[in-house]
């Protein structure tokens, strides 16, 4: 009887471990990008809230005339 299992050709077996090499240098190159794109998308949130807090403070601005008390106010020549 003949064996099922045929026997190991080392060229396929070379081709097999580089493409296992080329995988695993992906795997690692995909984490460092995942990384990169998680610490931007945490930067964006942050400058996000920034910009809101100005634009709020902004309007309020806009919205309350300025109180100014002209008596208590020094003409600008002093």
């Amino acid at each position: 009887m003949s064996d099922p299992t045929p026997a190991a050709d080392p060229t396929l077996v070379n081709r097999v471990t580089e493409l296992e090499i080329l995988v695993m240098h992906m795997q690692a190159d995909f984490q460092k990008v995942n990384s990169v794109v998680l610490e931007q998308q945490s930067e964006i949130d942050t400058l996000t809230k920034s910009l809101d807090r100005l634009g709020s403070k902004v309007d309020k601005l806009g919205e309350e005339p300025e109180k100014r008390d002209p008596l208590q106010e020094r003409p600008p020549h002093y």
